[in-house]
Order: structure tokens, then C-alpha cells, then sequence
């Protein structure tokens, strides 16, 4: 077996437990993690004998420490801790989105300057391997259009809302109990959250970076009851859709409620499940469906990028990308 890869971990929430849980199930994968970071020391940690600092130039500064597994909610930490990975040396992944983002320009400079490797597929699609897949493969079909329910919060309260006549605030609060959305979900019930998403795959699909300001975004929180039910007596569904689309000129890219009918490929998509739609000129549609939401889910992406990290793979984008917008 080889020397195992150290890892430095930053986060121990739903997503860092998540991914911790899915690594003790592969105990022959040459990672393990080595320190953790956490805001509080004095929480509770039972189960498991992880060392943990509130320090993270203990992970940062130690030589031997391999990769920095970067999972926490603060945007601002987080590009800071991955900046000086990077530039001592060490490879990264993250499921930050919002980080990533609003950072696109300096993401690109990442993967352009650095040997360090950055890897980032939890940050997308939940258990989805959209970004592989658009970076690599599909990439070479050349896409043309992305379209796609890109936040399994808001898709499971509008899938109660629809199945069970709830109001948005008793999904809301059954969707936060369950763990899929945030104490705070101002960023997924507001389609901020996919539009993130949406400009990393437009990153990888496109090679250029979009301004979600230049987006059109609107809320599932206008979404009221009777909106359902004229849906549903239609036989259609409201679901929150994420689109991206090239055009000669532009690159459109949107994120809004719509109602979809049963011939759409997103209408059986339904809780907390992701899907997305990436049309290509070559070989046509593709279709990938999977959990968007939840601890084993998106620690599943995470250990996924693990694995790439350690098989020496490393996105394309940087090959293919000559200017950023």
C-alpha cells in the first residue's frame, strides 16, 4: 500500500461529517486526515479520535500535510486558506460555491499558476458529477445549453408544497429539521445559491466568467399556493430552473421558478434530488440525476475528488481557457 496522503480538513459541519463518514467506508484509500479545524473547540465530538485545533496555520504551515480539504461556510476564511495552500504547495478541494463564484477570475489564475491541484465537484451538484463531466468529456461536444434544478433545498420545499399542500414556511421548516437546507436559507430560497453554481459550470463549459449580476434571479419565497395548484391542475409542476445558454453574442444565463410539464426531463425531479440537462452539438443531450442536498451526499463528491486528487487528475479548463472576461 502507499504511503498515505495527509489530509487537512477545515470544518467539521454537515459536509466535513458527511465526507468523514464516507472515508472510514474505504479504509484501503491512501488518505487520511491528519488535523482538523474547527471555530469552536468546546462542542462535543464523540465517535471518532480526529485531532482538532481552532488554529489554521496548524494545517496551513504543516510540511506534512498533502491536501487541504476545504469545507467550511465562511467565503472569506475560506479563499484565505485556500490561497496559502496554494502557494505552499499544497493541492485543495472545496465545496464552497459561493467562494468559487464570486472568486471565478481568481480561480482561473489558480489553476493557470499553480501546481497545486484544486478540485471542487461538491461545490455544484450535491452527489452529481456535473463538473468532471462538463470539464472533461462533454467539453470536447462542445455545449450549448445547461439546464437544471441545481439546489436541492428549494426543490424539496417546493416538491412538499406540491405533494402535500404546505405552506413555503412549513416546507422551509421541514427542509431545515431534515438537514437539506441552512438555519439561514436566504441563499437557497433566493436562487443565489444556484447561481453560483451556474457560473462554475459556465466557467468549465464555456471557458469565460459570468457576473451573476448579470443574471436573472428571482425567488421561490413569491411562490404561494395558489401558484401550485394552477400548476397542478394543469398537470405541471413549479420548480426553480437553472438555465445557461450560448448564444453567437452572449452566454444567458437565469435562474427562476417555472412550470414544467411531465415531457420536461427535470419534472420528476423531486425533494432534495438535483438534476441537470447539458446539451451538446456532438453527441446531444445528457442527463444527470442525483442527490443535491445532505451530508453523505455531498461528502460523497468530496471523497470523489479525493480519489482524482490522488489518480494525478486535474481540471482542463486551464488548458483550453486563452482570456477571461
Amino acid at each position: 500500500m502507499k504511503t498515505p496522503k495527509k489530509i487537512g480538513l477545515f470544518g467539521f459541519g454537515t459536509v466535513g461529517k458527511g465526507f468523514y463518514e464516507n472515508l472510514k467506508k474505504h479504509p484501503n484509500l491512501p488518505a487520511i486526515i491528519s488535523k482538523v479545524c474547527v471555530k469552536r473547540l468546546d462542542l462535543p465530538r464523540i465517535g471518532h479520535e480526529l485531532y482538532f485545533t481552532d488554529n489554521p496555520d496548524e494545517l496551513l504551515d504543516d510540511h506534512e500535510i498533502d491536501i487541504i480539504i476545504e469545507l467550511i461556510d465562511d467565503p472569506i476564511a475560506a479563499k484565505t486558506y485556500v490561497e496559502k495552500a496554494f502557494l505552499v504547495g499544497k493541492d485543495v478541494i472545496s465545496a464552497n460555491k459561493k467562494m468559487i463564484g464570486e472568486s471565478l477570475n481568481d480561480v482561473h489564475g489558480w489553476h493557470v499558476s499553480y501546481d497545486s491541484r484544486f478540485l471542487y465537484e461538491a461545490a455544484v451538484g450535491g452527489g452529481i458529477p456535473i463538473v468532471h463531466s462538463v470539464d472533461g468529456f462533454l467539453r470536447d461536444q462542445e455545449v450549448t445549453e445547461i439546464r437544471g434544478i441545481l439546489n436541492g433545498s428549494s426543490n424539496y420545499i417546493l416538491t412538499q408544497m406540491q405533494q402535500n399542500n404546505w405552506s413555503f414556511d412549513k416546507a422551509l421548516s421541514d427542509a431545515q429539521l431534515k438537514g437539506f437546507a441552512e438555519r439561514n436559507p436566504s441563499l437557497d430560497v433566493s436562487g443565489i445559491d444556484a447561481s453560483y453554481k451556474l457560473s462554475i459550470l459556465a466557467y468549465h463549459a464555456f471557458g469565460e466568467v459570468s457576473s451573476i449580476k448579470s443574471f436573472e434571479i428571482e425567488s421561490i419565497e413569491g411562490v404561494t399556493k395558489e401558484d401550485i395548484k394552477r400548476a397542478k391542475a394543469k398537470g405541471r409542476k413549479v420548480k426553480l430552473v437553472a438555465t445557461l445558454k450560448k448564444t453567437d453574442h452572449e452566454i444567458i444565463c437565469s435562474v427562476k421558478p417555472e412550470s414544467i410539464g411531465p415531457n420536461d426531463e427535470l419534472y420528476s425531479v423531486d425533494f432534495e434530488n438535483n438534476a441537470v440537462s447539458v446539451e451538446t452539438l456532438i453527441s446531444g443531450r445528457h442527463v444527470f440525476m442525483g442527490k443535491g442536498a445532505g451530508a453523505l451526499p455531498t461528502g460523497s463528491a468530496v471523497l470523489e475528488d479525493l480519489k482524482r486528487l490522488l489518480d494525478g487528475y486535474s481540471y482542463q479548463v486551464s488548458k483550453k481557457v486563452k482570456t477571461v472576461a
